[in-house]
């Protein structure tokens, strides 16, 4: 009985909402005395786009700690190489080979700015 009698409320619920909603279709169709404002209001639709935004990071403290990190493996790793004089200049080279590789490396992993993309929308008159 209880079942029968939840099937009839629901039903009874679900009529009444569709009764509503078509009414309100109905009114919705016709000008209702609103002035053309309103009505070009109402036929407006609304455009979006996606757009760029950069933001700036703090400028070059990567890119610093890259080239002193690489100048300093290049020049340890050059210091390894030759004897005598050939070792002081293949030191002086690896010190700049590793700060330009370290440099690079940093730039390319920590960029100074991020470039990311929001939605922008504005109302359009129909």
């Amino acid at each position: 009985m209880n079942n029968i009698a939840a099937g009839v409320g629901g039903a009874v619920i679900a009529v009444v909402i569709a009764t509503s909603a078509m009414v309100f279709a109905n009114r919705s169709d016709d000008d209702g005395g609103r002035d053309r404002k309103e009505v070009a209001a109402a036929s407006s639709h609304t455009e979006c786009s996606q757009e760029k935004v950069v933001t700036n990071k703090e400028w070059g403290v990567k890119s610093v700690a890259g080239t002193l990190i690489g100048g300093a493996a290049g020049g340890a790793l050059g210091h390894q190489i030759g004897g005598g004089t050939g070792k002081d200049i293949a030191t002086a080279a690896g010190a700049v080979g590793g700060a330009y590789v370290g440099h690079e490396v940093a730039n390319k992993h920590y960029p100074d700015q991020e470039v990311s993309y929001r939605e922008k929308c504005r109302t359009v008159p129909g």
